[in-house]
Formats: C-alpha cells, structure tokens, sequence
C-alpha cells in the first residue's frame, strides 16, 4: 500500500514498507497506451479518412493540446481538493473510453476534438502520478527526501513504458484498431485499481487562484524556466521523430507499424535504462551539468537521421538519441522540482510536464511545415533531411544560450535543496 506523502505526514509513513511500487507501476502502465498507437497513425488518419502529413502531425498535436491546456487545471484542482488518486482513478477511466472511441469517428473534424479531449484526461493521470513521486521526493520527514531515487525510478519507468508502448505497435500489423482496445483496457484497469491500491496523503487543500499560482511560482523562482525550456524543446524535438521521420520510414522506406515501433522503442527503451543512474549522479554531480551533456548529444544525433536510409544507420542514430534522452530527462524534471518553492510543487510539476506537452503539441505541425518547405525551397528529397537539422541544432543551441547560468543555477538549487 502506498502513500501520497506531504510534509504533514509522520516519519513512520516512510519505511521501507510503503515504498511506491504501485505508483511507479502506474507511471510505467499509463504510457502504454498512448504510444502503442503511433505506428498506425497512417492507417487511422491518412487510410482510413483520406488525410494528409498535416493530419497526422494534428492527430498527435491535438493531444497535447489538451495535455498543455489540462495540465494547470491538473495541478490547481488537485491541490485545491486535497487529492491525488480521486483525479487519477476518474480521468484515467475517462481516457479510456475517449481511446477506444477514436478509430470509430467518422470525420476529421471530430477526430481531433476526441483527441484533444483524450490528452487533457491523460495529463491527469500522468500528471498527477508525477506529482505523487515529487510529494515524497520533497518531504523532509521522507526516508527518500531529496535523494533523486524515486524520480530516477519514475523517469525510468515513464520512458521504459514509452519504449515497450512503441514496440507494442506489432499489434496493429494486422488490424490497427487492436491497439486502441488494448489501450482502452489497460487505462480502464488503472483507474479502477488506482481507487483500490492508491492511499490519500494528508495533502493541504488550498484555494483557487487560477494562473496567478504559476506566475507567483516563476517569480520567486524565475530559474525554474532553464528547465521548462529545455523540456518544452525536448518535446518539441520529438515532434519530429512522430510525424516526418514516422511517414517516411512507413512511406518512403516501407517499414511496418512493428518495425517503426522496434525502432522508435530503441530510443525510449536507452532513456529508460539510463534514467536512474542519471538521477542519482545528478544528486552527486549536479542536474543542469547532465541536461547540457544529454541534450548536445541528442541533438546531434537527431540532426543525422534525416540523412540514413538503412535500418543499421537509423538503430545507430536511435541509440544515440536515447543516450543522449537518458542523460538528460530525469535530471532536467529533478530540476524543476529542486528549483519548484515551498507548497508549489504540484502546480510546478504539472505545468512542467503541460509545457512538455505544448512542446508535443508544435513539434509534429513545425516539423511537417519545415519539410514542405525546404522540399519546395531547395529538392523534395533534401526537406527531411534540413528538416532533422533544424530540430537538432535547437537543441544545441538552447544547451550554449544557457551555459551563462551555470553558477546562479547551482546556488539556487543548493538553496532550494536545504530549504524545501
């Protein structure tokens, strides 16, 4: 049995014997879903409605429209009721439906409203399961306080369930709802299990105040927006690999959902393994120091994949992509919390994560802009490629334009770190 932990709660609630295997196992189940679907975004947009690139990159943006929208109001609620797992078993179930009901719209236009409504109930859940990690991870009479454990095993896990979710996309070589009903079940049974297995904290309800909570978080802590950026342009970055790189390697290069899935899973599959050591060496080292290492690899690597054609040279590029992502994820959402002030931390973490989904949400309509345009600028045949570098070189640039941080960042998060 676990426990959502405050600063209220008793040290006897922090044993070993409430360790938050179930949260985490949420964390890692609640990514299934929404990435088993990516390698049959042809079939469900293009094929089977007659849309375009344009109208799998909405199908994706859609989404995270709704996570970018939702995500405050994820936070604000929570905080305001007093609870964790209500939210997370309610929108949880509610995503489930809103999955299963996809394939079966009839037109465009509906598609996408459905959609938008699924990604604001899925950033309830993931949210929200972030900001039970972060409660502990804060709470000075926690046996995890600030040891960068739980969110070295909530990345891990966030980024191995993205990874086996994209494998998972063999499911839909034969029939691409298939994914969609498996999906749906799972979200289903985590709402249900999540009002069984998941326990209250004793969580200070406040009052509404709207976006002035972010406002007020960001302004006595304005550092806090080095990690915003860096996983709004993570996200942002990964945009590419789910819109442009996706229909190329479906149309172009003729790969399968399963082997699209492989491929992409190799990625998340490397973040996932290296979120934990990532974690726990930036507690030792320090987080901003990993974020510039993992992003300039990252980048790098991504701006290479427009140029491969052979699945060993995109698996190389994609293992280098997830080192670079290991590096880099947890310690930039370490940062966030270490940075977040005292009684702000769901409305950080759920705006942090909102943001990433903003990030999601431009990434695929940019991306498949930025391919038309240099395919009509340049050569058809050059649009992925300058495409691949454009979202590469962001990242490396975003890496040198924060590097003058450095010793404000440092004193900050030590400060935050001895106080929060």
């Amino acid at each position: 049995m676990l426990e959502v932990s405050t600063q209220k709660e008793s040290s006897s609630s922090f044993g070993v014997d409430s360790f938050p295997w179930i949260i985490l196992s949420f964390i890692f189940l609640a990514m299934l879903p929404v990435t088993m679907i990516v390698p049959v975004y042809k079939e469900i947009v293009k094929d089977r409605l007659g849309g375009t690139g344009y109208g799998v990159a909405w199908f994706q943006s859609s989404a995270m429209l709704g996570s970018f929208l939702f995500s405050p109001i994820a936070g604000w609620i929570s905080d305001k009721l007093g609870t964790r797992k209500k939210l997370i078993g309610i929108f949880a179930i509610i995503d489930a439906f809103l999955l299963v009901a996809l394939p079966f719209i009839p037109n465009i236009f509906f598609l996408f409203l459905i959609r938008f409504l699924e990604g604001g109930a899925h950033i309830f859940v993931i949210g929200l399961l972030l900001t039970c990690i972060s409660d502990k991870e804060k709470d000075q009479t926690s046996s995890f306080y600030n040891k960068g454990i739980l969110f070295g095993l909530g990345g891990t896990l966030l980024t191995l369930g993205g990874g086996v979710g994209q494998s998972l996309g063999f499911l839909g070589n034969k029939n691409p709802l298939f994914p969609f009903f498996v999906g749906g079940f799972i979200l289903l049974a985590l709402g249900i299990l999540s009002f069984f297995f998941l326990k209250e904290g004793n969580l200070k309800k406040i009052e509404w105040e709207g976006w002035q909570k972010t406002k007020t978080a960001l302004s006595l802590s304005p550092l806090l927006l080095v990690p915003i950026a860096f996983h709004f342009v993570d996200r942002f970055t990964v945009g590419y690999f789910l819109s442009s790189l996706n229909l190329h390697l479906r149309e172009d290069l003729g790969f399968s959902p399963g082997q699209v899935g492989g491929l992409f899973g190799v990625m998340f599959l490397l973040m996932s393994v290296l979120s934990l050591p990532s974690a726990l060496l930036s507690r030792k080292w320090n987080s901003i120091s990993l974020v510039w290492i993992g992003s300039f690899i990252y980048g790098v690597a991504q701006a290479s994949t427009g140029f491969l054609n052979t699945s060993s040279g995109l698996y190389l590029s994609m293992i280098a992509c997830g080192i670079g992502a290991g590096i880099m994820y947890v310690p930039a959402m370490r940062l966030a919390s270490s940075l977040a002030p005292g009684g702000f931390n769901a409305v950080v973490m759920t705006v942090f994560t909102g943001i990433g989904s903003l990030g999601f949400l431009l990434g695929p309509l940019v991306s498949i802009s930025s391919q038309e345009f240099f395919s009509y600028l340049y050569d058809k045949t050059l649009g992925l490629e300058f495409t691949g570098i454009l979202y590469g070189t962001l990242e490396v640039l975003l890496v040198l334009g924060t590097l003058p941080l450095l010793s404000k960042i440092l004193e900050k998060e030590k400060r935050q770190d001895g106080t929060s």
